[in-house]
């Protein structure tokens, strides 16, 4: 015998999205609409699934934690400063730290028509914000000031760089890739701006990443001409709250008039192994190597 049930509220998501949750929210609470979804809102963006783009969450591991953790001790291991052994590994320096988790919010203004009609408010939420969401958490994952929130990727100390490029761009990821190994690591991600992600389309260079198993995010988030490149799932851990927030705004919130969406998530990165990271500059002249 099947049961019989019914679906007021669905906040783990399995049968609705994002901003339907949030329209019906809307419809029963007005101005004062908030829905909280045990999700990670970010990863929802509707057309990511016919166009597959990864934003910098997917490129890292991910550690499911519990909601009464605002803090959470992780390892931490460094090379010696000098060690140009042929595995610098053998001597890490082994420690802890302490990760806090950051709220990372995103805001649209929404038009009064939006609100009114519950089909139009969802699709609004689902292809605007949620789109808003993922810039800023790219944002945050790579430039984030640390503090008692994210440290960015861009400012960990151990992070190495590369300030002279190696020819052409594709020469200089794949050198870059190769010195991610120097202290152990597998070079499995790379993040570039759209301006030097698009031009290595020409020759089936991405394809050729592709087969080796480098996941490539492209995000306006990190400088023209700089390319992060490292171990992504060895070197560090997003660690997911799965908790995630949508709410109108409050009076004042977004800074100009009229009403206004906020979406929020929960989550902190932990990076063990910042020597596995290399932030290199590209090229701004030159052709992609065949």
């Amino acid at each position: 015998m099947s049961e019989v049930t019914m679906l007021l509220d669905d906040p783990e998501l399995r049968r609705r999205g994002p901003g339907e949750e949030f329209a019906l929210a809307r419809a029963r609470m007005g101005d004062k609409a908030s829905v909280t979804l045990r999700a990670a809102i970010s990863d929802l963006f509707p057309p990511a699934q016919r166009r597959p783009r990864y934003t910098v969450r997917h490129l890292l591991r991910k550690a499911v934690i519990g909601t009464d953790s605002d803090e959470i001790t992780v390892f931490r291991e460094r090379a010696a400063p000098d060690d140009e052994s042929a595995a610098p590994e053998w001597g890490f320096q082994v420690g802890i730290t302490a990760t806090g988790l950051q709220t990372i919010t995103a805001a649209v203004p929404v038009p009064d028509e939006i609100l009114a009609d519950p089909a139009a408010l969802a699709a609004f939420v689902d292809f605007r914000l949620l789109v808003r969401l993922g810039t800023a958490e790219n944002d945050v994952l790579l430039n984030g000031k640390g503090g008692d929130g994210i440290l960015g990727l861009l400012h960990h100390a151990g992070v190495r760089k590369v300030n002279d490029p190696a020819g052409t761009v594709a020469d200089t990821l794949i050198a870059t890739a190769a010195l991610c190994e120097r202290h152990g690591g597998s070079a499995d991600g790379m993040v570039l701006h759209p301006d030097d992600w698009w031009p290595l389309l020409g020759d089936g260079f991405l394809d050729r990443l592709t087969s080796a198993g480098v996941k490539v995010s492209r995000t306006r988030m990190v400088p023209p001409g700089t390319a992060v490149v490292g171990d992504f799932t060895a070197a560090a851990t997003l660690l997911d709250r799965r908790q995630s927030t949508i709410r109108m705004a409050r009076e004042g919130e977004l800074g100009i008039g009229g009403a206004g969406i906020v979406a929020e998530i929960q989550e902190g990165l932990a990076v063990h192994l910042p020597g596995h990271f290399v932030v290199a500059q590209l090229p701004t002249v030159g052709a992609i190597k065949g």
